[in-house]
């Protein structure tokens, strides 16, 4: 089943990539031939059996990382290929065992997080350069994170993948859109708490106000980071039990990242996540809900397909912030119905009743919730409206199929399940839970 779903995966990216011409940037492809490549040449565990075929992998990676039209997925059969045969023919270099952790192997969350803190640790033995080192670690974070966000080691984790990524920031020759990416994944607020986040800035503040000062994603990073100290300084707590001191810290530290973030506006108006950082700004400073929709809609002008920014909106309308649930619902009314918003923002009707749903804590008047017609209705033409704009987009039939039994739409549950390229069980809590909703669902109709 995994080699079908991920050779279905390849041939629908070679179909619609590779139908442009690639493209490459040459200042990122000689940065990551150097960084990769040449290293490889250099320092890397070299032999006869494997060398062809790591350098082929090394030289792939660079190309990929180079490509400017972001057509470049289909390559990393490639690099699947190459490192799968370089192993096999008993490669133990640093890098080729980092790909293999990146692009073969498939670890649990636990053993992930193990293996790239070590594969870091032999990388830098190895004198590879820290931007490698910095990613493996990063990768050992983000794993470490998913498994357990409040293990107090992944602050100090959080720190050291900060100073591996503050020694590649010093680089002279790094691209800026390598550091840009670089310091966004690390400070993107997608997995890492606000400790993590902060931990993980300290050690990059003085590299990103010297190496790359008035850069619009330094200000950015800066923006989001002390937006997280900020929150640091308040707690997660209900308002009466923060003290005199940590509102004033949180007032003080939201100020200083929303004059971060606008200034980096100011620099490049064109970059969707500055609006979505101020709008989490905002979250904080309460200023009010004009300020909110200021913000969402100049992102949504740039991207009218950006499922974060409404993600967010939908987060700020929640009833404990500055909304309520109907005002959840007609803003997902809103995503579904409106022509000029594309792609997954069509989804979110479908999305805020899910959510409403979830706030319900008694699971009887939970299922009630789903089994009303009105909400019924609603899902069935988000799902409906959404394959008829994008009948490609057939990984989101789980979604309709889950939603569809969560309605108690046996039939339509079923038929969704036909049309699967495979099936993702995990998304329905696993083999025996998906087969037992496959078998309820046949039993009610039969009883019908």
């Amino acid at each position: 089943m995994k080699s079908f779903c991920l050779g279905l995966l390849f041939a629908l990216l070679t179909q619609t990539l590779r139908a442009e011409p690639l493209a490459v940037d040459p200042v990122q492809l000689e940065y990551n031939l150097r960084t990769t490549l040449e290293a490889y040449n250099q320092v890397g565990h070299k032999n006869a059996k494997w060398d062809n075929d790591a350098r082929k992998a090394l030289e792939t990676f660079a190309r990929i990382r180079s490509w400017t039209n972001g057509n470049a997925m289909p390559l990393l059969d490639e690099i699947w290929t190459n490192t799968s045969r370089a192993l096999s023919n008993g490669c133990d270099d640093p890098m080729i065992q980092y790909f293999n952790l990146r692009y073969v192997t498939n670890l649990n969350r636990t053993n992930a997080a193990i293996a790239f803190s070590r594969a870091a640790a032999d990388l830098q033995k190895c004198g590879y350069p820290e931007v490698r080192v910095y990613y493996a670690s990063m990768w050992a974070l983000k794993n470490g994170v998913l498994v357990n966000p409040k293990k107090p080691s992944l602050t100090a984790l959080a720190k050291a993948t900060g100073e591996h990524l503050a020694k590649a920031l010093e680089d002279k020759t790094m691209p800026l859109k390598e550091a840009d990416e670089a310091c966004d994944v690390l400070i993107a607020g997608e997995c890492f708490n606000t400790h993590n986040q902060w931990a993980a800035f300290e050690p990059l503040a003085p590299v990103l106000a010297s190496r790359w000062k008035d850069t619009s994603f330094a200000l950015l990073i800066k923006g989001r980071a002390y937006t997280s100290y900020a929150w640091l300084a308040r707690g997660n707590g209900f308002a009466d039990t923060v003290s005199e001191t940590g509102w004033k810290d949180f007032a003080a530290r939201l100020e200083l990242a929303a004059s971060s973030l606008e200034e980096a506006w100011r620099l490049n108006s064109q970059d969707v996540r500055i609006c979505l950082a101020m709008m989490n700004v905002e979250l904080g400073q309460g200023q009010g809900r004009k300020r909110m929709e200021f913000w969402f809609q100049r992102g949504l002008r740039l991207d009218a397909g950006n499922r974060k920014l409404c993600d967010f909106k939908m987060w700020y309308l929640y009833p404990r912030w500055y909304g309520s649930h109907e005002e959840m619902i007609e803003f997902g009314r809103e995503c579904t119905d409106n022509p000029n918003w594309t792609g997954e923002v069509r989804l979110m009707l479908a999305e805020a009743h899910d959510l409403v749903a979830k706030e319900i804590q008694d699971k009887e008047q939970r299922r009630k919730y789903y089994e009303q017609p009105e909400v019924w209705r609603d899902i069935q033409h988000t799902y409906e409206q959404f394959f008829k704009l994008y009948p490609e987009r057939v990984g989101y039939r789980h979604n309709y199929a889950l939603m569809a039994a969560k309605c108690c739409q046996a039939q339509v549950f079923l038929d969704q399940t036909k049309l699967f390229p495979c099936t993702n069980f995990n998304y329905f809590g696993g083999v025996e839970q998906f087969n037992a909703t496959v078998k309820s669902a046949k039993d009610h109709l039969e009883k019908k």
